[in-house]
């Protein structure tokens, strides 16, 4: 059996992988500190464009970490971070043009409805804002928001303030799309509207990276994930090869295995 130990060398463009596609997130020997917290430690991989990635790791791996690193909210203490050739802090204001982000608690300006909310967020991106929202009411409709759309943000319930999250990580039609934990709060019928959305966004050419702890999203989503551990990258792949790696078919099993071996390391 591969050596869990030595598999953070392996590229995700290994063997038939994705080898024609140029990496649209490459993270290069990144290191987070906090006071005497590693939070990320020499943290190495890329994604490229196009694929459905799930991020994996238990609390405080150093995901959230890394989805602030990426948006350019904190700067790395050493290494570099790339998204679609633009440098995640240096560039931060361009590369944010090339991102959708949905942290996994939402939060809104006060006393501004959902609509409101939408056109600025349009405006901002340099959008037209009614063009935006004609654009967006057919996935309004099916999140059930049609309804709400006039009433202040602020009073939402979680789940529909993870809807509205959403709807402005995709308005404006971002490269790659940054979702952290994007289904807590939501019930069945919304979670399953979330795998269809972010299937359909996919298939248009959209990268997709997103945490969770639940392993049947990644079975149901994901052509490969990372897994990362006190963070560290424990290893990276498609879901065959983490399959082939660890001798298991359990996605739950593996993470499992994977995660307990690094911490008992």
């Amino acid at each position: 059996m591969r050596n869990l130990a030595d598999s953070t060398t392996v590229s995700y463009s290994e063997g038939n992988e994705s080898a024609d596609r140029s990496p649209i997130v490459a993270v290069d020997h990144v290191t987070k500190v906090f006071g005497e917290k590693q939070a990320v430690r020499d943290l190495s991989f890329d994604v490229p464009a196009g694929q459905i990635c799930g991020l994996l790791g238990p609390n405080g791996a150093g995901k959230t970490t890394l989805f602030r690193l990426l948006m350019g909210i904190l700067k790395a203490t050493s290494g570099r971070l790339m998204v679609n050739g633009l440098d995640a802090f240096e560039d931060r204001v361009e590369a944010k043009r090339q991102i959708g982000y949905l942290p996994d608690e939402p939060i809104f300006y006060s006393y501004l409805s959902a609509r409101e909310i939408l056109e600025l967020s349009a405006s901002m991106h340099g959008l037209d804002p009614a063009e935006s929202m004609e654009k967006l009411e057919p996935i309004v409709s099916r999140m059930k928001l049609t309804d709400e759309m006039d009433n202040y943000a602020e009073d939402y319930s979680r789940g529909m303030k993870k809807k509205l999250g959403l709807l402005l990580a995709m308005l404006h039609q971002p490269r790659l799309l940054v979702l952290d934990e994007p289904t807590n709060g939501l019930d069945v019928e919304s979670t399953r509207l979330f795998y269809e959305l972010i299937t359909e966004t996919a298939a248009t050419g959209t990268t997709v990276l997103f945490s969770t702890h639940l392993m049947d999203h990644v079975a149901r989503l994901c052509s490969h994930a990372l897994v990362i551990s006190e963070g560290k990258l424990v290893t990276k792949g498609s879901l065959d090869t983490l399959r082939a790696m660890t001798g298991l078919d359990d996605l739950e099993e593996i993470f499992l295995k994977l995660t307990t071996k690094t911490e008992s390391e």
